[in-house]
Order: C-alpha cells, then sequence, then structure tokens
C-alpha cells in the first residue's frame, strides 16, 4: 500500500511540473511547437484535471460527433476533436489567455455511454503545445473606434467579422448527461459560423438563423460592463437568446466571448 501512494504521489509531482513548463512556455509567443514528454502513457484522467485547474479550458470541435463517431463522449468531453480506429483521439486545449493550444493524443476513449473523463482509463499518447495562429487583421481597418459604429459594421460586413474575431472565443457549452443539464466553460474557434449570429442591414440588427436572416428588427441590450468590455446581448422569440463579449484591444474591438449560450 506505501509503495501505491508513492507512486501516485510521484506521478501527480511529476504532471505538476510538466504544467510548470507549459506555463513557462505560454509566457513566450514565439515558441516554438514541443513535445511535453513527461505525460506520455500516464492517465488522461490526471493530465485532464491538471489542465482545468490550471485555468486550461477544452476547445470544442462543431463536428466532433461526426469526425469521432462518439457522440457521448463528445458530450462529455468537450476537448474532443476526432478519433481512429482503436480509441485513438485527439484532444485539444487552450490556455487561459487563448494565447496557446495544447494537442493531446489519447487511447482508449470509450464510444458509449461510459464515456466518463474521471472512470475511463483513457492514456495519454503524446501531447505538444504552440502558440495559436491568429488571421492578420492588417489589411482590414478597423471601421470604428466607438463601439456602436464598430458593431454596426462588424454585423454587416463579413469580412469584418473575420478579422475583428478571436481566434478562441470563450463560451459557455451546454452539456447534458446522466447528471443532469449544465453549462460548462470551453472555447469555441472563432471561425465557426455561429460564432455571431446577428445581421445589420437597412439601418436594423437582425437575427440569422436556419433559416436565414429574419426580416424582423433584433433589439439589443448593449451593457458596458467596463471601459474596454462591451456585452451585447439579445432574447429571439419566447426562450431563445445569447450574448457576445466584445475586448477593446490596442487597435480596435474583438469578439472574445460567448457568455450565455443559445436557449432559455
Amino acid at each position: 500500500m506505501a509503495n501505491r501512494k508513492l507512486t501516485a504521489n510521484a506521478l501527480v509531482a511529476l504532471l505538476a511540473s510538466a504544467c510548470m513548463i507549459l506555463a513557462t512556455a505560454a509566457a513566450s509567443g514565439s515558441a516554438p511547437l514541443k513535445t511535453m514528454s513527461p505525460a506520455k502513457d500516464r492517465p488522461y484522467a490526471l493530465l485532464r484535471k491538471r489542465l482545468l485547474l490550471d485555468g486550461w479550458l477544452p476547445i470544442q470541435n462543431a463536428r466532433c460527433v461526426q469526425e469521432s463517431r462518439r457522440a457521448q463522449a463528445c458530450n462529455r468531453w468537450l476537448e474532443l476533436q476526432r478519433c481512429e480506429g482503436g480509441g485513438r483521439c485527439l484532444m485539444q486545449w487552450g490556455d487561459g489567455d487563448g494565447a496557446r493550444i495544447m494537442r493531446v493524443e489519447v487511447s482508449g476513449v470509450p464510444a458509449g455511454d461510459e464515456a466518463d473523463p474521471v472512470q475511463a482509463q483513457a492514456t495519454v499518447i503524446d501531447t505538444a503545445e504552440r502558440p495559436v495562429q491568429a488571421a492578420s487583421p492588417a489589411a482590414v481597418r478597423c471601421p470604428a473606434t466607438d463601439f456602436g459604429p464598430f458593431l454596426r459594421a462588424f454585423a454587416g460586413t463579413p469580412a469584418l467579422r473575420r478579422a475583428f474575431v478571436a481566434p478562441l472565443v470563450r463560451a459557455t457549452v451546454l452539456v447534458s448527461d446522466a447528471e443532469g443539464d449544465r453549462l460548462e466553460p470551453a472555447y469555441v474557434r472563432g471561425d465557426r459560423e455561429d460564432v455571431f449570429n446577428i445581421a445589420y442591414r437597412a439601418g436594423a440588427f437582425h437575427h440569422v438563423g436556419v433559416d436565414g436572416v429574419d426580416a424582423d428588427p433584433l433589439p439589443l441590450d448593449i451593457r458596458a460592463s467596463t471601459p474596454d468590455v462591451r456585452e451585447v446581448g439579445y432574447v429571439y422569440g419566447s426562450s431563445e437568446g445569447r450574448s457576445f463579449e466584445f475586448t477593446r484591444r490596442k487597435d480596435c474591438w474583438y469578439l472574445t466571448g460567448n457568455p450565455r449560450p443559445t436557449g432559455p
């Protein structure tokens, strides 16, 4: 029993050391892709827990079910990207600043209802970390420094939406399983089509849904939580609503968050 306890303590210490290396690397945006060998061949549940404690967020793949064929795992493991035969899967995480991505190859990811991240006997095959590759808006000029004119231009011009969305957007994702419904924090990629679903046409904002742009104007609730942050929210119909967070950086405003997902 003492030997088992010693082994467990040594494993935790080893993973903690690995995460210290990750934190150091995250401070340098120009650091090259590096392989994090200390977590190799270790239980993925331990690495996953450590990443969450250190402020990393799972990066959700909108096509996870199609690319992994593991619907339950996609619902429980928001970081799951895709799987190959034999339960070998790719996970992706973003650091707290949205500046770095960690790729984790894992074996033993279950396909059925037993897809519990804590209980599943999944093992880390390899890990690697790299800076986020941001699309440079250098060719697109900021339409306005005042938020009102900026939002109208952003909602009305696809090129501006692509240029002034953060590569990783903080979101809250609805998870439904045997434990009930709950919201969990995650990143979604800024290039997802549904990351922003408001259009500006003919002097008014409009809701964009699966059937296209609603002809009726969409009232927006715009709030300034700080001088450099704006939250834009709406209620659509009797139950649907969303919110979007914009952050002012040195050159312009950027869509950085989806704090409230679609739903009641």
